[in-house]
């Protein structure tokens, strides 16, 4: 058994649960989740962990990724306890408890400290793009003032250290999840099973495809989003912010690989950067505008973390965009190196903040719906 902890739930506080422990343990939570399974118990179970202090409970948990926070919990709640925003900041709890270093925690606990850290980042960033081009005016200039080695060993440094983290956190995760043997503690796995790998990839391959778990959460009848064109359904949203991010991810790859293909308009990398960036694009500005309309109240409470990351992805796209038509129409004027460098500091940024923040749950989720369908039992039918 877990040891308790009666100081948790006030930490859990920090990372956006509010009013949680209103909870009188009804259940009407998980019985109006579409994704709560027979040996799935959230938000309900999760809440009492909290309460109580099984932290280890929670971080070493597969279902807390299994939860898309779609609403639904916290609209129905008859004691507004918000499960919805709870079972989020369990995740974001559990992105800084993997992560070592400290800083994801200061990330989302810290505001203030988050805009200042953001800040210093994106100027050693900077720093370091200045390095590429020692020739330029202001390179020299801060050259002058701070040693070319400095810059660039320091910005080599933090990459370096980011991998580091990076990967030291997902080992950390996997090595929990796999743990978990089963989902139904009374028929724990214990040997290997090709066919469950297989099923286990299969699915997981389908949910990053096709989001067809967090399609259920829009089928209730009551539902704002039921009768609503799927091209708005948060679903899709999320879908064009994931697939947006990996496509341009790749067309970088590609454009790097081949050298030089962005004065040729119609090459496979073009039209992919193109193409993923509308979809980037329209996904983070959709998400943006639920939140500013609080539509619900999944996006009614937003926390810094979450703006940070739509609006860097956000200028990411629109700089994206500006380059491409400033490079197929031959404009090199000022405003045009300015953006690049916007643009650059930011993805590089993005790279940076992988392992602190809210982008880690691209890799925590799939990691965990592969453990969780790898160990469930099947149900047998009654």
């Amino acid at each position: 058994m877990s040891e308790l902890d009666p100081t948790f739930a006030a930490e859990i506080v920090k990372y956006g649960a509010t009013h949680f422990n209103a909870c009188y343990n009804c259940g009407n939570c998980t019985a109006v989740c579409n994704l709560s399974e027979q040996h799935a118990d959230f938000p309900r179970m999760f809440i009492r962990y909290g309460l109580i202090g099984q932290r280890n409970k929670i971080v070493d948990s597969q279902e807390i990724w299994l939860c898309y926070a779609c609403g639904d919990c916290s609209e129905t709640c008859p004691r507004q306890a918000y499960p919805g925003e709870y079972m989020a900041a369990l995740r974001r709890y559990t992105i800084a408890h993997a992560e070592k270093t400290g800083l994801t925690k200061l990330l989302f606990t810290n505001n203030p400290l988050f805009i200042v850290i953001t800040l210093i980042i994106a100027l050693v960033l900077g720093f370091l793009l200045l390095t590429i081009e020692p020739e330029e005016v202001i390179s020299r200039w801060l050259f002058t003032y701070i040693p070319y080695e400095v810059i660039h060993n320091l910005g080599i440094a933090v990459f370096i250290l980011t991998g580091i983290t990076t990967g030291l956190g997902i080992f950390a995760l996997i090595k929990k999840l796999s743990g978990q043997r089963s989902s139904n503690p009374d028929k724990p796995t214990t040997s290997f099973s090709w066919s469950k790998t297989l099923m286990a990839i299969q699915k997981v391959g389908m949910e990053i495809a096709a989001m067809k778990r967090y399609q259920e959460c829009d089928k209730e009848d009551d539902s704002l989003w039921k009768h609503r064109p799927w091209l708005i359904k948060p679903w899709f949203v999320h879908w064009s912010i994931m697939w947006g991010f990996i496509g341009l991810v790749v067309a970088t790859v590609l454009d790097f690989i081949f050298k030089d293909p962005a004065t040729v308009m119609w090459l496979p990398s073009r039209i992919l950067g193109t193409v993923t960036g509308i979809l980037l694009m329209y996904g983070t500005t959709l998400a943006m505008i639920y939140r500013i309309r609080k539509i619900t109240k999944s996006y009614a409470d937003s926390k810094l973390a979450d703006w940070a990351f739509l609006i860097f992805l956000w200028v990411a796209g629109f700089t994206g965009f500006w380059l491409e038509i400033a490079v197929m129409s031959g404009e090199h004027e000022l405003i045009n190196q300015i953006v690049f460098f916007i643009h650059t500091v930011i993805s590089m940024e993005l790279i940076i903040f992988f392992a602190y923040s809210k982008f880690a749950h691209a890799v925590y989720r799939p990691l965990a719906l592969y453990f969780y369908f790898k160990n469930r039992e099947p149900v047998s039918a009654t």
